[in-house]
């Protein structure tokens, strides 16, 4: 691919993945993963699936920014559903009622103090605010997540359809990977879709 004139030609995408509800099943990923909330499974999930060593960089040059799609509507619509029940809603839930909560599950499963960012909704500034700290020197690579985590009973209530994907993109500064990140590369998601069977 050639390589364009834009500032973001040293920006590279090195791995891509995505996971889904299903893939959650399989999924072993130590003692706290079975307590998460949807949207950090799989948050978390497709960030084990780019199978990259993070060891390989100071934990505190590794940042992470995430786009929660739905926020956290659907661990919110738990919790509340919660407070009907013997002793209240639960406090291991509570602390997934922030919509960066999987920023948090990310970091501590690697170890990782680098720079984070949550974006609600619309996941078109990732990819652009991640290379944005590399650029700075904020972070030498960047794990940038989508994910849309939308649960039967919060869908139902909302007249929607559930969801549960997240995808995720490994960047760095470099000559070589999967792609230059380019200045229009921005749909998460399709990027994932594209790059994760490379």
């Amino acid at each position: 691919m050639p390589r364009s004139f834009s500032v973001m030609n040293e920006i590279v995408i090195a791995a891509a993945a995505s996971a889904v509800k299903a893939n959650l099943e399989s999924a072993r990923l130590g003692s706290r993963f079975g307590r998460l909330d949807l949207s950090s499974k799989l948050a978390l999930l497709s960030v084990e699936k780019l199978a990259v060593d993070f060891s390989k960089f100071p934990p505190s040059r590794i940042g992470i920014c995430l786009a929660a799609k739905m926020g956290s509507l659907s661990t919110d619509f738990d919790y509340w559903a919660g407070r009907g029940q013997a002793g209240g809603p639960s406090p291991t839930l509570f602390a997934y009622t922030l919509p960066s909560a999987a920023i948090g599950e990310i970091a501590i499963r690697h170890r990782l103090t680098g720079p984070n960012l949550c974006f609600i909704g619309d996941h078109q500034p990732v990819l652009r605010e991640a290379a944005e700290l590399i650029r700075q020197g904020a972070a030498d690579a960047m794990i940038c997540v989508s994910c849309s985590a939308l649960s039967e009973s919060a869908a139902s209530l909302l007249g929607n359809s559930p969801a549960a994907k997240a995808c995720a993109i490994w960047l760095l500064r470099g000559s070589s990977g999967l792609r230059v990140l380019g200045e229009n590369d921005r749909d998460m998601d399709s990027l994932c879709d594209i790059l994760a069977g490379q």
